[in-house]
C-alpha cells in the first residue's frame, strides 16, 4: 500500500507543478498564495516521510514476529497474516501493543485536517475565478480522501472517512458559495461533479482497497498451501530414500555379517542426522553446490554397499555456479533414489555416475546425471508402462518435468541407465570446454 499512497501523492505533485504557473499571474494575493503553496509542500513532505517511517516499522515488526526473539521463527505465532499493513486481529496469549500500520491515526488526522484548512485558505488567497483556480487543491483533497479510504480499509475507523469526506465537501461548497458567483455557483455542473465525486471516490477507493487486501490474503493462503504440498513431497521422498530404505535393510540384514551391521549403523546415523537437520532448518541436508552434492551422494552410497565411480566433465565444473540451490536439491533427491535402486533392485554393487553439461534442441544448457549399472535391469512389463509405473522414480520424474527436466530409463538385462536432466541458466559469456575429470 505504501507504493499506492506515494503514487497518489506524486501525481498530485506533478499536477501542481503544471497548473500553478498558469494561475500565478492573476492571483490578487501572491504573498498569501506563496505561503499556501509552502504549506502544501510542507504537508506533502511530512506525509511522505511519516508513512515511509511507518512502513519500515511494519516491516521490522513483521520480521520480529516471524523470527521471534532469538532470530528464529516463532513456533507459537501461527496467525495467518499476509498483509503487512493490516492490524493483526488474532491476539496472542500475552498482551501486546497495537502493531504499526503504514497509514495510521496521525497520518489521517494531518491529511484530512489540512484538506479542510487548504480549502478555506482559498477564500483568502484566490480571486473571482476561484472555481477554476482551485483545481490544484481539489486534486490534493481527492488524493487525501483516497489515502483516507485506503486507511479505512487497513483498519482506521470508517467514521473518520465519512466525517472527513463530509467536512471536505462542505468546505468546498462553502468556499464556492462565498465567491463572486454566490450560492448560485453551486448549481454549476463542474461544482456538482466535484461535490458528488468526493463521496463516490471515498466509497470506491475503500471498496477497492479492501478487495486488493482480500486478494492478497487469498494469494497468501494459496502460497502457504503450495508450500505445505511441497513439504509433503519432500517428506515422502525422504521417507523412501532414507528412512524406508534403512528399514528395508533391517529386514534383509545378516546378523552374522559385521560389514552389513556397520553399513546399516551408518545409514541409521545418516537418517537420524537428516531428520534432526529438517526439524531445525526445514531442510534435510546442508545446501551445497552441484559438484559437492555429487560427491556427497557417492559417499553416502558406500553405506548401501554400493561403489560409485563419478565422472564429472570440465563443462560441468565451469558451469556448476549456474545450477541454482533449489535445482541441486531436486537433482540430489532423484539421484539418491536412482542409486538406492542399484544394490536393492539390480543386484550389483558397482555403478558409474556421469555428470555432464549438454544442450537441448534449442541450444539451452541442461545438466545431465547418468547412473549406469550392469544389473538385472527393470522388468519389461514395468518398462512398457513407463517411468510413471516405477514407484521409486515416478515422483522424481514428475518433479523434474514440472521444472522443464526429465527422468529417462533405458534397461536391458546386464545394462541399465537412469538419466536425469534439468535446464540451467544461460551463460553467454563463456564457452564450455571439452574433456572430463574423475
Amino acid at each position: 500500500m505504501l507504493r499506492i499512497l506515494l503514487i497518489f501523492r506524486l501525481m498530485h505533485g506533478i499536477q501542481l507543478a503544471v497548473t500553478v504557473p498558469g494561475i500565478a499571474g492573476h492571483l490578487p494575493h501572491r504573498g498569501r498564495a506563496l505561503l499556501l503553496l509552502i504549506a502544501v509542500v510542507a504537508e506533502s513532505v511530512w506525509f511522505v516521510g511519516h508513512i515511509t517511517r511507518n512502513h519500515r516499522r511494519v516491516i521490522a515488526d513483521d520480521t520480529e514476529r516471524r523470527e521471534g526473539p532469538g532470530g528464529r521463527p516463532d513456533p507459537q505465532d501461527t496467525r495467518r497474516d499476509t498483509r503487512q499493513d493490516t492490524p493483526r486481529t488474532t491476539p496472542r496469549a500475552t498482551p501486546q501493543a497495537t502493531p504499526p500500520t503504514t497509514y495510521d491515526g496521525p497520518a489521517a488526522g494531518v491529511e484530512l485536517c489540512s484538506a479542510v484548512a487548504f480549502l478555506w485558505a482559498c477564500a483568502l488567497v484566490l480571486g473571482p475565478h476561484r472555481s477554476q483556480d482551485m483545481a490544484p487543491l481539489l486534486v490534493l483533497t481527492t488524493e487525501q480522501i483516497s489515502a483516507a479510504g485506503i486507511g479505512s480499509a487497513l483498519g482506521q475507523p470508517r467514521r473518520v472517512l465519512i466525517v472527513a469526506t463530509c467536512a471536505i465537501a462542505a468546505s468546498y461548497a462553502a468556499v464556492i458559495a462565498l465567491g463572486d458567483g454566490g450560492p448560485q455557483a453551486l448549481a454549476h455542473s463542474d461544482v456538482l461533479i466535484g461535490l458528488t465525486g468526493y463521496g463516490a471516490l471515498a466509497y470506491l477507493i475503500r471498496r477497492g482497497a479492501k478487495f486488493l487486501l482480500q486478494l492478497a490474503a487469498d494469494l497468501g493462503d494459496m502460497s502457504l498451501q503450495l508450500h505445505e504440498q511441497e513439504q509433503r513431497k519432500l517428506l515422502a521422498i525422504e521417507l523412501h530414500n532414507h528412512l524406508g530404505h534403512t528399514l528395508n535393510a533391517f529386514q534383509r540384514i545378516d546378523a552374522s555379517d559385521p560389514e552389513q551391521i556397520d553399513s546399516l549403523r551408518k545409514s541409521a546415523v545418516v537418517a537420524r542426522e537428516r531428520l534432526a537437520t529438517f526439524i531445525g532448518t526445514g531442510r534435510f541436508s546442508e545446501s551445497v553446490p552441484l559438484i559437492g552434492m555429487v560427491h556427497r551422494q557417492v559417499a553416502l552410497a558406500t553405506n548401501d554397499t554400493l561403489t560409485v565411480e563419478p565422472i564429472v566433465t570440465e563443462r560441468v565444473v565451469g558451469a556448476a555456479a549456474r545450477v541454482l540451490p533449489s535445482q541441486v536439491e531436486l537433482l540430489e533427491a532423484a539421484l539418491r533414489a536412482a542409486l538406492i535402486n542399484v544394490p536393492r533392485s539390480a543386484g550389483v554393487h558397482d555403478a558409474v555416475l556421469h555428470v555432464d553439461l549438454v544442450e537441448d534442441a534449442d541450444g539451452a544448457g541442461l545438466v545431465e546425471l547418468v547412473v549406469t549399472d550392469e544389473g538385472v535391469g527393470f522388468p519389461p512389463g514395468v518398462l512398457a508402462r513407463g517411468v510413471g509405473a516405477m514407484r521409486s522414480l515416478a515422483l522424481h520424474d514428475r518433479l523434474l518435468r514440472e521444472r522443464g527436466g526429465a527422468l529417462r530409463v533405458r534397461s536391458v538385462a546386464g545394462f541399465t541407465q537412469v538419466t536425469l536432466t534439468l535446464p540451467i541458466q544461460r551463460d553467454s559469456t563463456t564457452e564450455p570446454s571439452q574433456g572430463g575429470v574423475g
